[in-house]
């Protein structure tokens, strides 16, 4: 009898998807090897010894995370030579390929049917691995719809760390260089121009209609592929908040126009901000199959008028 119903096999950098899966997991019964929660067990052992153990003996299914990080770990590909090896002596299907991207991986066959994770979040990844595995998931609760919304824009919002990171250290690599202020004012004139658009988006993306068109009228179910829909546009949005402030930062200007520039980046701090808090609220009411996509996004552009205004009058 097999200690786990599946086995999780992914790369470190794929974790924070993961992770929610395995937690979704185990709130529906399913058994599962997630190395996290084994820390203590795996604590000294040999374990190229124990992990073949378990990614080849002790679970029912492995589930393959590919993606270019895990193509290239070792302890990857250690993982998946010992679900490769029992795959080839098991009468019934064992590996479970779900992908991040199109990554090739030796030994996993081109026909062999896998779970597109660009359009599955880890809540329903994992009630597709409990149908698998033979645990009844139910219908879905009242409020799915803001929940599929939520956990959409937060698993998707997790793959923006690096620019997130980058924002926070206002860091951007060069990207152009304006050697005239006419050229630098110009082109922070037609940027101030996408900031605004940028910011309008966002409404017109939660607009009343917009969210009728997704969860639907009232008592009756909403669209699963529109909420996922709308909510990689609200998404984009904010991604392209943070593309814009980069840009800013990532042009070279006369020295006098640094300022301004500079300026110009740190105001989509506080959208970003805004932004950022909605989603962390949102995603708490909806796991009470509740919520409220109400967000109006606010700015103070007096620091940007009055770096403007000194350029000027200079």
């Amino acid at each position: 009898m097999p200690k786990y119903d599946v086995c999780l096999s992914f790369a470190g950098e794929d974790r924070p998807y993961v992770d929610e899966v395995a937690r979704h997991l185990s709130e529906l019964g399913v058994s599962r090897f997630y190395d996290t929660d084994e820390q203590a067990d795996l604590w000294g052992k040999n374990l190229v010894e124990h992990l073949d153990q378990i990614y080849r003996v002790d679970s029912r299914f492995c589930v393959m995370f590919v993606s270019e990080h895990y193509a290239r770990k070792m302890w990857t590909k250690h993982e998946r030579q010992s679900a490769f090896d029992r795959a080839l002596v098991s009468d019934t299907e064992y590996v479970l390929p779900v992908r991040f991207d199109d990554t090739v991986i030796p030994a996993l066959r081109v026909g062999t049917g896998y779970l597109d994770l660009r359009r599955l979040t880890p809540r329903e990844l994992a009630e597709k691995i409990a149908e698998k595995v033979g645990v009844e998931v139910g219908p879905p609760p009242a409020g799915w719809e803001y929940q599929l919304f939520s956990d959409t824009v937060t698993t998707n919002m997790a793959k923006l760390k690096d620019k997130q990171l980058s924002h926070g250290m206002a860091f951007a690599a060069n990207v152009r260089t304006h050697t005239t202020d006419t050229d630098a004012l110009d082109y922070f004139k037609a940027r101030s121009r996408v900031f605004d658009d940028i910011v309008n988006s966002v409404s017109n993306v939660l607009s009343a209609g917009n969210q009728q068109w997704a969860f639907g009228p009232a008592n009756k179910p909403g669209d699963a592929d529109r909420i996922r829909h709308l909510a990689g546009t609200f998404l984009k949005a904010y991604e392209n908040l943070l593309d814009w402030a980069a840009d800013l930062r990532g042009t070279a200007t006369p020295d006098h126009l640094r300022a301004l520039y500079a300026a110009a980046a740190r105001l989509a701090d506080h959208p970003l901000k805004q932004i950022e808090e909605f989603v962390e609220h949102f995603a708490a009411a909806a796991q009470r199959g509740a919520g409220d996509l109400t967000l109006t996004i606010e700015y103070d552009p007096s620091e940007v008028e009055a770096e403007l205004t000194k350029v000027q009058t200079t």
